[in-house]
């Protein structure tokens, strides 16, 4: 351990969780409160809002296992501890809801934050899953740009008609050595779900995108603020040539969101 630089991580985080408390605050947990309670939400959102969650428990982990890893920690210890870590944060956010007379603790959420949070541990445990990797595509929908225009909008985290959760394949893999070689390493497959026509009742439709991806962090460099810069982009799928499935209707492009 490097006590000097373990100190400088918790002051920067630290530093950060109290704005994004603020933050919260303002955008979500205004309004009434009242007595803890659950509130099972399975239908919202056609469930796009916990992959989101899942996503997030994904990226969190990961970066305070890279903190704690920075730090000096052992590999081991910094991806257990990290996990911990997002999923503390996670459910502190669900606890904070549980309060809220609109929206109370969601059992679904903590069950997704949960399954985030593994992710960094079960690749740590079965290395074949290290080529696996959860990102995430954001283009504001007309719903929201409309609330903005009016002055009406609330966090862009909420607008689950503008988001699209991906599922990111490495396939080198399952390639034969001549063909892995011939494939550029940074290339890879996304598999991509969003929903349209969303409703307060479930209402709705799923749409699912499979394309191809972008792993920057595949990129051999020496440079550590490159190597950096390229795993923060990894968390993003960028638009891609692809195939979009949306109800009985199958078309080939470029999408976003």
């Amino acid at each position: 351990m490097k006590p000097g630089r373990v100190i400088l991580l918790g002051a920067v985080t630290l530093g950060t969780v109290i704005p994004v408390h603020i933050y919260q605050q303002r955008a979500w947990w205004q309004g009434p409160r009242g007595p803890f309670r659950f509130e099972n939400d399975w239908v919202y959102a056609l469930n796009v809002d916990k992959l989101g969650h899942m996503y997030a428990g994904y990226v969190l982990s990961r970066t305070f296992g890279s903190m704690l890893r920075w730090g000096g920690i052992s590999d081991h210890a910094s991806t257990f501890y990290g996990s911990v870590l997002g999923l503390t944060y996670q459910m502190y956010v669900e606890v904070e809801d549980g309060f809220h007379r609109v929206y109370g603790f969601s059992p679904g959420d903590a069950f997704f934050n949960t399954l985030g949070a593994a992710i960094p541990l079960a690749q740590w445990t079965f290395p074949a899953l290290r080529n696996l990797s959860l990102k995430y595509s954001y283009w504001p929908s007309g719903g929201y740009r409309n609330e903005l225009k009016a002055g009406q909008a609330k966090a862009f985290l909420d607008d689950y008609q503008g988001t699209e959760v991906w599922l990111g394949m490495d396939p080198h893999f399952l390639m034969g050595e001549s063909l892995a070689r011939a494939v550029p390493p940074w290339l890879g497959l996304a598999f991509g779900v969003c929903a349209r026509d969303l409703n307060e009742v479930g209402g709705g439709r799923r749409v699912e995108t499979l394309a191809l991806d972008i792993n920057l962090s595949r990129i051999a460099t020496e440079s550590d603020f490159l190597r950096a810069l390229f795993t923060l982009l990894d968390y993003i799928h960028f638009p891609m040539p692809g195939i979009r499935f949306d109800g009985t209707v199958f078309r080939a492009g470029v999408f976003y969101p």
